[in-house]
């Protein structure tokens, strides 16, 4: 594989790692978008280039006018941060997007929940809508499992905790409607938290953004008849740090 091509990343995208096979991680900055759903999302978006939705790769010419590509392979809320991959490899991203499908990969989250779940660690396994924007009850539900567990409350507001959240499905959403249904919303969630005490944290401690951040991602493929293990870590943001003293 040839070495890292040089991306056209957004100013609140950093560069973690990239393995000889051409994966490639990231650590996604708050408010960036995934990938661009119209033209003019471009510049909001991982990267600076055009993106095909259908083949799920975004696209740009180098300065020799060169076509250069990289597959995205998950994808991360807006309003969340943290480790996301892509691959340079084709091939290597139908593997890696298979391992998705088959729940294969350990994605590893981190919030700041108003309170505090009854039990320090368990798993919800609640049903979720199939439409997450529709607040109208139907019939389309969708069973997800996500494991939780109190990594500590805070010494600064006892009114809130740290929490590790692994998603053992990964449906649209889910941790932060599964934190809003156990009544734990995530501070800064604007679409399933506690409005009135989101204005509180933004007063008393400037929290502007949803307090979720993709820490780490494990996965293991087969590559060349080997087993090729990778992993990514992105590091908490200091909003985080700031208040889970």
């Amino acid at each position: 594989m040839e070495n890292l091509i040089k991306l056209p990343l957004h100013p609140s995208v950093k560069f973690i790692k990239k393995n000889s096979q051409g994966l490639i991680a990231l650590n996604k900055g708050v408010g960036v978008l995934s990938h661009p759903n119209r033209i003019k999302d471009q510049g909001r978006s991982l990267l600076d280039a055009r993106y095909n939705p259908k083949d799920e790769v975004y696209f740009w010419e180098d300065e020799s006018g060169n076509i250069l590509k990289v597959w995205l392979l998950n994808r991360l809320d807006s309003p969340t941060s943290g480790v996301i991959i892509l691959s340079q490899d084709e091939a290597l991203s139908v593997k890696i997007k298979e391992a998705f499908h088959k729940h294969r990969i350990k994605k590893t989250y981190h919030a700041i929940v108003k309170g505090s779940p009854r039990l320090r660690s368990g798993i919800w396994c609640q049903k979720l809508n199939l439409n997450p924007y529709n607040k109208v009850k139907s019939d389309s539900l969708i069973s997800a499992k996500t494991r939780y567990d109190v990594v500590r409350n805070s010494k600064k507001d006892l009114s809130i905790s740290f929490l590790k959240l692994e998603p053992i499905t990964g449906r649209t959403h889910q941790l932060r409607i599964h934190c809003s249904q156990n009544n734990i919303p995530i501070v800064g969630d604007q679409t399933y938290g506690d409005f009135k005490f989101n204005r509180s944290m933004k007063k008393n401690y400037g929290v502007e953004r949803l307090l979720l951040h993709s820490s780490n991602i494990e996965l293991n493929y087969n590559w060349s008849n080997k087993v090729v293990q990778f992993s990514a870590k992105a590091e908490l943001p200091d909003s985080f740090n700031q208040l889970i003293v």
